[in-house]
């Protein structure tokens, strides 16, 4: 009898299958493409005690022996109070971390983009028109700019970095802010989030949505940033106050967004953020790399061997912050 039972809700390559058995040996691996929890073969849920899952997870009671939930994702708002959770019996981990890169890249991607005033670009080129006065396409330069971050976890840190190595100052908002400034970051608390924005030339969201950061960026934060700067939402859409922000970018002080994620998505084709020249929009793709399963199967084969170990494992979700 295998000694972990370990169901996977989506084909993986031959190589990640070898690094899950090089970690857990005695272990049974059953992989199905399906996320249909009714598709699956007879008795596969019942006898599963880890489940790698896409993003569904099942009923309590279709799952008796299972222990643990490893997460393809790094956002657990969909899934936090699923009944299965209810009662710590079932651990949570997820797939934090792995974004990191690409995520930041992506946000320095439309931080530029907004900056050197790429939306009017493409609108000459929609136009046909050569037009190369120097007052439309004046930029920002990010160099000395100030980023002030909303969220501080492993994409935050990216962002950080990368933002720092373009001569910017950065500030970010984080549940448990220090006194002090830590590798040139200066850290704000909830109650200075005001501050916080009104000397910030860009806002990036990548805070995780929970009860406490639902709408976070509401009428009265979007009218408190900087005249002329610019928000980036990579996070959640709902951390933000759609129609507020639409009236902040057509009246001031927002001068332009990139959004990435949105309250409902797809995003309705009645919103008016579709129609909003200073505005960059993209499907929820920032997360996707080519190397998306090499980096959440290396978490994983960690998470086994800590497991069977019985030493804690990497990103558990904590149930009381709701991440």
């Amino acid at each position: 009898m295998p000694s972990l039972n370990v169901t996977l809700t989506r084909a993986v390559s031959q190589d990640s299958l070898a690094l899950l058995r090089a970690a857990a040996p005695e272990a049974e691996f059953v992989c199905t493409e399906s996320a249909d929890f009714a598709n699956f073969p007879a008795g596969l849920l019942v006898r599963t005690d880890v489940l790698f899952t896409n993003g569904r997870v099942p009923e309590p009671k279709a799952v008796p022996n299972l222990r643990w939930v490893q997460g393809n994702w790094a956002g657990v708002d969909t899934v936090i109070d699923a009944p299965l959770f209810a009662g710590g019996r079932v651990l949570l981990t997820t797939a934090s971390g792995v974004h990191a890169t690409n995520m930041a890249e992506h946000a320095l991607m439309m931080m530029l983009a907004l900056a050197h005033r790429m939306p009017e670009f493409f609108d000459m080129m929609a136009k046909r028109r050569w037009q190369r006065e120097a007052r439309p396409y004046m930029p920002m330069e990010l160099r000395d700019a100030t980023l002030g971050l909303i969220g501080f976890g492993a994409i935050g840190r990216e962002i950080a970095r990368m933002a720092q190595a373009l001569g910017m100052r950065v500030s970010a908002l984080r549940r448990s802010p220090s006194a002090e400034a830590q590798d040139g970051v200066a850290f704000y608390s909830r109650e200075r989030l005001h501050e916080l924005l009104r000397q910030s030339d860009f806002v990036v969201v990548v805070t995780p949505l929970t009860p406490d950061t639902r709408q976070l960026l509401d009428a009265r934060a979007l009218a408190a940033m900087k005249p002329g700067s610019y928000l980036v939402n990579i996070g959640r859409g709902a951390v933000i106050d759609e129609a507020a922000l639409i009236d902040a970018l057509r009246a001031g002080p927002v001068a332009g967004a990139a959004l990435d994620v949105f309250a409902v998505e797809p995003l309705p084709a009645e919103s008016g953020l579709w129609t909003l020249s200073n505005v960059i929009l993209s499907p929820h793709v920032s997360g996707i790399t080519p190397r998306y399963e090499q980096r959440v199967m290396a978490i994983f084969a960690d998470n086994l061997r800590r497991f069977l170990g019985g030493q804690p494992l990497l990103n558990q979700v904590d149930f009381t912050r709701g991440y």
